[in-house]
C-alpha cells in the first residue's frame, strides 16, 4: 500500500474533480458516438472496456483525495447489482485498499497527539493494515505486551472535509435539481453532521463504549475495547480483535451455513440498533466488519452512528408491522406521520406503496426462508419501479432523520446479497420490532 501525500488544497481538489468529470464525460460521449460504427458485439465489448477504464480512473482519484469524494465512492460500492460486477469490484476496493498516507506523516500525528504517552508503545508497524477516507489503521505492540491497533486521522483531513462540504454543496444541489424538485437542504445537513462527527475520535470512542455495553450479552457481535490512555481527538486506540476479511468471507472458502450465520448476525445488529438500543451503526461498508468461524461478526468503525428517538423508533416499527401484515392502506398515513409525503402535503400514493411492499414481501415470506442473491432480477425490478414512479419521487419530501437509517438498510441489503444469506427473515424482524412495540401483537403470517 504505497504512501501518497494527501492533497489538502481546496482549489486543487475542486480543479481535480472538475477535470476528472470532464475526462469521464468526454470518454463516455466518445463511446456513444463510436457505437454507431460498430456491430452489436463490438460495441458492447468496447463499452465494457470504456466503463472499466473510467471506473479505475475514478477509483484512483477518489482514493487519493480521501474525504468526501472517497465517501461517495464507498457508497457506490454498496449495491454491486446496480452496476456491472467488474465495476462494482473496482469501487469495493475503496472500502479496504485505498492508498495510504506516508508513514512519516502518520507518525508525526501520533506523537503530536499522544505526547509522553507515546512511550507506552514498544513497536508500531509502518505499513498500514487498512486505509480509509478519514484515517488509516496501524498495528502496534505496547510495552506490557498487548497487541493493539491505532486508528490515526490523516493530518489536515478535518480542514479538507470541511472544505469539500463547502465547495461541493452547490454542485450536488445543482445535480439533484436535474432529477427532483424537492428541497435537499435537510438531507445535505444530515450528511454534513454525520461526516463532521466522524472527525472526532473521542466521540467515536464514546460510541464504541456505548455499543460494547449494548451488545455485551450478544455472543454474535464483538466490539473491540477502547484504550483510553492512547486515545485523543485524532488517534483512537483499541484492542486488536481479528477475524476473516470480507472478501474471504464472501468467497467460496467457507460453507454457506456459516455465511448464513454471518448474515443473520449483521441483520440482528441493525435491527437491535434501530428497535432496541435506538443507536444504529450507520456505515454499512463491509470493510467495517470481520467474521469469525463461530458465526460472530466483529464490528470496527463507530464514527458514523445514528441516535434514534423513541418516537421515530416506534413509527418505523409500526411501518414494518403494516408491511408484514399486508396492511398496505395504512402505510401512506404512517409514512406521512414519519414526514414522508408529496411536496403539496398529499400522502404517498397507495399504488406506489403496493408496488414496493410486494417486493419486500418476497424477502419475508410467511413461514419460509429467503436467500439473498438468488433473485438476480430484484434490482432490475426496483429500477423499473423507480422509472414507473419517477414523477412521484420528484415531488417527495423526506425528513433528514431517516436518511442514514435507510442508507444502512439499503447497504446491508447489498451485503446480504454478497453472502447469499438465507434465513427466516420475517421471524427475525418480528422478534426485533417487538422491542419497540411490546404492547402490540404482531401477526407472524399473512392476515
Amino acid at each position: 500500500m504505497a504512501g501518497k501525500k494527501l492533497n489538502r488544497s481546496a482549489t486543487s481538489r475542486l480543479f481535480k474533480l472538475g477535470g476528472l468529470a470532464g475526462r469521464v464525460g468526454i470518454s463516455m460521449a466518445g463511446n456513444t458516438l463510436s457505437r454507431m460504427f460498430r456491430d452489436k458485439d463490438q460495441a458492447e465489448a468496447h463499452y465494457g472496456q470504456t466503463l472499466m477504464k473510467n471506473a479505475l480512473l475514478v477509483k484512483e482519484a477518489f482514493g487519493q483525495m480521501k474525504g468526501v469524494p472517497m465517501k461517495i465512492g464507498q457508497m457506490l460500492s454498496l449495491h454491486e447489482n446496480l452496476m456491472p460486477a467488474e465495476v462494482a469490484r473496482v469501487f469495493q476496493s475503496l472500502q479496504k485498499n485505498a492508498p495510504a498516507v506516508p508513514f512519516d506523516e502518520i507518525l508525526e500525528m501520533i506523537k503530536q497527539e499522544l505526547g509522553d504517552k507515546y512511550d507506552l508503545i514498544a513497536h508500531l508497524d509502518e505499513t498500514a493494515m487498512a486505509a480509509a477516507s478519514i484515517g488509516q489503521v496501524h498495528r502496534a505492540v505496547l510495552k506490557d505486551g498487548r497487541e493493539i491497533v491505532l486508528k490515526v486521522q490523516y493530518p489536515g483531513i478535518d480542514q479538507v472535509i470541511r472544505g469539500d462540504l463547502r465547495n461541493f454543496r452547490g454542485i450536488i444541489k445543482t445535480v439533484f435539481s436535474l432529477f427532483t424538485r424537492m428541497d435537499i437542504e435537510e438531507m445535505w445537513q444530515e450528511m454534513k453532521d454525520r461526516l463532521l462527527e466522524e472527525l472526532d475520535y473521542l466521540k467515536e470512542a464514546e460510541n464504541m463504549k456505548r455499543v460494547r455495553d449494548n451488545y455485551k450479552d450478544d455472543d454474535m457481535v464483538v466490539v473491540p475495547e477502547v484504550i483510553p490512555d492512547l486515545t485523543s481527538k485524532h488517534v483512537l486506540a483499541m484492542e486488536m480483535v481479528m477475524g476473516i476479511f470480507p472478501d474471504e468471507a464472501t468467497s467460496g472458502q467457507y460453507p454457506q451455513e456459516l455465511k448464513n450465520c454471518w448474515g443473520r448476525a449483521i441483520a440482528s445488529l441493525v435491527l437491535k440498533g434501530l428497535f432496541k438500543h435506538r443507536f444504529l451503526h450507520a456505515d454499512p461498508n463491509l470493510s467495517n466488519f470481520a467474521f469469525r468461524e463461530d458465526g460472530a461478526i466483529v464490528v470496527y468503525d463507530y464514527g458514523c452512528m445514528k441516535a434514534i428517538t423513541e418516537d421515530l423508533c416506534r413509527k418505523y416499527a409500526r411501518l414494518v408491522k403494516a408491511v408484514i401484515e399486508n396492511d398496505y392502506p395504512s402505510i401512506p398515513v404512517l409514512l406521512k406521520d414519519m414526514g414522508v409525503y408529496k411536496a403539496e402535503g398529499e400522502p404517498v400514493p397507495w399504488e406506489m406503496i403496493k408496488d414496493y411492499a410486494d417486493e419486500i414481501q418476497k424477502i419475508i415470506p410467511p413461514e419460509d426462508t429467503y436467500t439473498f442473491g438468488i433473485d438476480s432480477n430484484i434490482y432490475k425490478r426496483l429500477q423499473v419501479l423507480g422509472q414507473k414512479h419517477l414523477d412521484q419521487f420528484m415531488v417527495m419530501v423526506f425528513p433528514k432523520d431517516i436518511i442514514f437509517i435507510d442508507r444502512t438498510f439499503n447497504g446491508h441489503f447489498g451485503n446480504l446479497n454478497r453472502f447469499r444469506a438465507e434465513a427466516d427473515w420475517r421471524s427475525l424482524v418480528i422478534e426485533h420490532i417487538a422491542d419497540a412495540l411490546p404492547d402490540i401483537t404482531i401477526e407472524s403470517s399473512d392476515t
